[in-house]
């Protein structure tokens, strides 16, 4: 079964097999997320030469039928990439992952894919990410939009999204303890005031409110 989850990549080890189309667009995702990248190709994209040559890509040209190259590449990897058109070569290095307890997203086989890499937006800090795991990517990327869209439209709820942002930055300044943060949150949660402030987008009265709160408190 799986898990839906945001992890943090910057810093971690990302190897794409294979530089055409699929794995020049995961490259460059998860370059934006701060991975290092390593490609493994013998056939690499123009846009692939071009990072390379700024000397953000490493870009191994090799055969991955090579199990001792394949094997070398994959000890480095935290997460494999699978983006070639050869069938062969992508059962390959999924069992030869699954042996060596690697974390892999086959792009060319969502039924056999171990992590999925979902369409995904954000808009003031809420970040959604869709997938139909392997239905649609159309209906997936449609489906993102209209929640996009929607979330647009709701101007309340924009409004909450900075004030609560505002007001969490705010509490993690002044309250130390965890537990009294979360408590706080769920007593805000269900203040008919502050929730008024908040769709109304009027962060610093909303603070203001808060303070005073946490002083009535001690």
């Amino acid at each position: 079964m799986r898990v839906p989850l945001f992890i943090e990549f910057s810093g971690r080890n990302v190897l794409i097999i294979g530089g055409g189309g699929v794995g020049t667009r995961r490259a460059i995702k998860f370059l934006l997320a701060g991975a290092n990248v390593r490609v493994l190709s013998l056939e690499f994209s123009n846009e692939l030469m071009r990072y390379a040559e700024q000397g953000k890509v490493e870009l191994v040209r090799g055969n991955a039928h090579d199990e001792e190259l394949l094997r070398r590449n994959l000890e480095w990897a935290d997460l494999v990439i699978i983006a070639t058109n050869d069938q062969s070569i992508n059962e390959k290095v999924r069992k030869l992952a699954k042996d060596m307890r690697k974390f892999f997203n086959d792009a060319t086989n969502a039924e056999e894919t171990e992590v999925v890499v979902p369409f995904e937006s954000e808009i003031n800090g809420i970040r959604v990410a869709v997938t139909t795991e392997g239905l649609s990517g159309i209906v997936a990327r449609r489906t993102l939009e209209k929640i996009m869209n929607t979330l647009r439209e709701d101007e309340e709820l924009m409004n909450m999204a900075r004030v609560w942002y505002a007001v969490k930055s705010k509490l993690k300044e002044v309250v130390s303890d965890v537990r009294t943060r979360l408590d706080l949150y769920m007593e805000l949660d269900n203040d008919e005031k502050f929730n008024e402030l908040a769709k109304k987008g009027f962060i610093d009265e909303a603070l203001k409110y808060v303070m005073n709160k946490i002083s009535s408190h001690n």
